[in-house]
């Protein structure tokens, strides 16, 4: 387990050493408004963000800390940030479950070879250099297929290695396997999370159909004997992530049984959102969605999209292969769905007139 605190002393001297050196006028204002939350004792730190700290070089946490306060705050701000600082890539659009929440379910999607695919490695090169170029922060390999079943997993993650503050993986643990685990854990990853909805086999697999519960609690046991075994200093943090289908999964028992095999458990109540394009209106949330200030979702063949809530591309606002990562943030396309959310006018836009997500 990690550590859950932070030498507030030590982080308050640094980002006050930090602060001298900080030449770009709006991220020395951040850093100011950092330093008066640390000097008031105002608790503002999440365990993922302590964790970090602890885990990494001073040298780091000022950067670290104006990053999270962008992504923490420009979408409640409604602020579009130079270049998008989270994106979200997806190797790999298939999945080997069928899980009862998810739009892997809905056939016209999986069973549609236009949406089904794995990325080219030159393609993901691309993408990431134009990240590490353009400012990118955080970079999370999932969205929605399984990204290990993409055979050059391994070699995207270290072509990642060193450059994002934030390099995270999700999946579902049905395909670990002990050389996985160490190009995994070699790369430097930062987060990995374990898409787990139960800790009963019976409860487990009527959920995540397809899938075979000793076989994941084995491959997560096992990433965590790899781990603590071989890379002891592996700044990597594991979580278990799980969504709430019904009312007798019961969130304390799951923390209970998994909290002693990863850092973090989180249990999160399920969206509808396996099949958003057919949601009643009525469940539509009204306000502003965040998303479209947050991240920026890339698929397996280049094409952009503001969330994966529409999971077959209506809202995309264009291709990696047509233009660059920058040009599309600040698109025509994507100004205009940023306006009309903000605007009161969501409503004409399909599907997020129908999307129940509460950003």
């Amino acid at each position: 387990m990690t550590e859950k605190t932070i030498d507030r002393n030590k982080l308050l001297q640094v980002t006050k050493t930090s602060s001298e050196k900080i030449t770009d006028i709006d991220d020395k204002l951040i850093l100011n408004e950092l330093i008066s939350l640390l000097e008031s004792n105002i608790e503002f730190l999440t365990p993922q963000e302590i964790q970090f700290l602890n885990s990494n070089s001073q040298d780091l946490w000022t950067e670290y800390l104006i990053f999270r306060y962008k992504f923490n705050n420009f979408p409640k701000k409604y602020i579009v940030s130079s270049f998008p600082i989270y994106v979200l890539i997806e190797p790999v659009s298939a999945c080997n479950l069928r899980c009862i929440m998810c739009y892997q379910t809905d056939e016209s999607f999986s069973s549609d070879k236009n949406f089904m695919g794995k990325m080219d490695i030159s393609l993901f090169k691309k993408i990431i250099d134009e990240c590490q170029q353009g400012g990118t922060k955080a970079i999370t390999m999932a969205s929605r297929g399984e990204p290990t079943l993409h055979p050059q997993l391994g070699e995207m993650l270290e072509y990642c290695s060193g450059k994002f503050l934030e390099l995270k993986l999700n999946t579902n643990a049905t395909r670990l396997t002990d050389e996985l685990c160490h190009k995994i854990l070699k790369s430097g990853i930062t987060d990995i999370v374990f898409s787990v909805d139960s800790y009963s086999k019976e409860e487990y697999e009527s959920i995540r159909v397809n899938g075979i519960f000793e076989n994941i609690l084995n491959n997560i046991k096992r990433f965590k004997e790899i781990k603590d075994k071989y890379y002891p200093g592996a700044k990597c943090a594991t979580r278990i992530s799980g969504v709430r289908v019904n009312k007798s999964q019961n969130p304390q028992k799951f923390k209970e049984f998994w909290q002693q095999y990863v850092d973090h458990v989180v249990m999160i109540e399920m969206d509808q959102k396996w099949d958003t394009y057919n949601n009643p209106i009525e469940v539509g949330v009204k306000n502003p969605c965040h998303l479209l200030w947050e991240k920026m979702y890339i698929w397996y063949d280049g094409t952009c999209n503001p969330c994966d809530a529409d999971y077959k591309s209506i809202l995309s606002i264009g291709s990696i292969k047509n233009n660059s990562i920058k040009e599309l943030w600040h698109s025509q396309k994507y100004a205009e769905l940023r306006k009309n959310h903000l605007n009161n006018n969501r409503s004409s836009c399909y599907p997020c007139n129908r999307c129940p997500v509460e950003s």
